[in-house]
């Protein structure tokens, strides 16, 4: 493997495309994830897993992103984006060995935030750092999470997602 690989999912091109960076990358052994918010098309919770990442990507411009409107359901969709992201890299939730949050209003929404989490992550956890912030980059997210997990003595990759 050539070392960094970029990992870029096709429903995510747009992104690496029009915001110039890429949903994450693998280097010795470990994918490194962009952060990701939980959006939508439409405020509500998406069907697939990147179907609001890639709607929201779909141009440069801010005012196009949006948020799902729901927190729990606007965390949900970020988990399972993080999810889709590490499976084109080759790797699964469980082999994450850190998360980083940054939450909005943070007090408000940990309970929910925490059912959402705990749905997703199991035992053994991550390493894992909450950080409060005024605001993120789509109007209406409330967090956004970035991660990195193991991949080393994986099998392989999605091929096709590297560029």
């Amino acid at each position: 493997m050539t070392d960094p690989v970029r990992i870029i999912p096709p429903a995510l091109q747009a992104t690496y495309d029009n915001w110039h960076f890429a949903p994450a990358v693998i280097s010795n052994g470990h994918v490194f994830v962009s952060g990701i918010i939980g959006t939508s098309p439409d405020g509500e919770r998406p069907s697939g897993a990147l179907a609001g990442a890639e709607a929201s990507a779909a141009t440069s411009e801010t005012i196009a992103l949006q948020a799902v409107r729901d927190p729990e359901a606007q965390f949900d969709t970020a988990f399972e984006a993080l999810s889709a992201i590490l499976h084109h890299a080759g790797a699964t939730l469980a082999d994450l060995v850190e998360i980083t949050t940054y939450h909005v209003d943070m007090a408000t929404h940990m309970a929910a935030f925490t059912r959402s989490k705990d749905r997703y992550i199991r035992p053994p956890y991550p390493a894992w750092t909450a950080i409060g912030v005024a605001e993120l980059l789509v109007p209406g997210g409330l967090m956004e999470i970035r991660a990195i997990a193991r991949v080393q003595g994986r099998a392989g990759a999605d091929p096709a997602a590297h560029h």
